[in-house]
């Protein structure tokens, strides 16, 4: 990545995503996310209503320049399904075709680590001479051209790919695939029930095609299941997915989504998870 920042004291770079975490309370973190959509766009969720209706609580935003790019500091606190209660301070900026967003999160009542956070969010730095390349910073590979798929985009933990590289794609299939990694470590217990757990997980609603089962999978000597889904209320749309689980507690997730129907899409996407490589 071209940005630098300072992190707080005793941070040190994730294992699981990109950005720092505190090894002693991994609840406090700064997570660096980059979205294939312009600033002017990204900029517009970060509302007290649209942050409300993600169940989070609007603090505070102001204008702020990240060497001299445009952005927006916007605070806010969140409480999570169990109780546990978040300060969050986001630092957004971008131009017309991307925007990055570097995420703090800590504890609520945590006060000198949130003004650490945001002492380290002040520090964040550009150097729009530096060339890098996004996908050098994911500990996997994929070789996209295995499926005659283009590189559209790192996201996260992630890579998006799809034929035409428009969002929303325009090509005759729709195919789209994103390869991620969990940033979270997490034990499953049960890790077939939990691949259809995740199907709940997306914009999409997605039922299971009992007829194509949930199949056991192998790539890169991880184990896991493969699936296919239609949308419940959009037949014409159909999923492919594949989790693969590691021994650590994380797991690797591939989301395919294609018009009903195309089944080469389908093919596609095998063909370029089968070139799944951890580093």
């Amino acid at each position: 990545t071209n940005v630098f920042m300072i992190p707080p004291p005793a941070f040190a770079p994730s294992p699981n995503f990109k950005g720092f975490q505190n090894p002693a309370d991994q609840s406090s973190m700064l997570m660096l996310v980059e979205i294939p959509g312009p600033f002017s766009e990204v900029s517009k969720g970060f509302t007290e209503e649209e942050m409300a209706a993600r169940g989070m609580k609007f603090v505070s935003k102001k204008d702020v320049s990240v060497s001299g790019i445009d952005g927006v500091l916007i605070e806010m606190e969140q409480t999570a399904p169990g109780g546990m209660e978040f300060s969050k301070c986001i630092l957004a900026f971008g131009d017309n075709s991307s925007t990055m967003l570097i995420n703090g999160a800590c504890m609520k009542d945590s006060l000198t680590m949130a003004a650490n956070l945001k002492k380290s969010l002040f520090s964040t730095v550009v150097n729009a001479e530096l060339k890098a390349n996004p996908r050098n910073g994911l500990n996997f590979t994929l070789d996209e051209t295995a499926g005659d798929l283009k590189f559209h985009s790192v996201i996260g933990n992630g890579m998006l790919f799809n034929r035409d590289l428009k969002i929303p794609t325009e090509s005759e299939d729709k195919a789209i695939l994103l390869a991620d990694k969990s940033f979270v470590q997490m034990e499953i217990a049960d890790k077939k029930a939990y691949c259809l757990l995740r199907l709940k997980k997306y914009p999409e609603d997605f039922m299971l095609l009992e007829e194509k089962g949930l199949n056991e999978i192998e790539v890169d000597g991880l184990k896991g299941y493969e699936l296919y889904a239609v949308a419940e209320s959009d037949k014409t749309k159909s999923f492919y997915q594949v989790i693969l689980f590691d021994d650590n507690d994380s797991y690797y997730i591939f989301a395919g989504a294609y018009a009903t129907g195309m089944d080469k899409a389908v093919v596609d996407f095998k063909k370029v998870i089968s070139t799944f490589k951890r580093r």
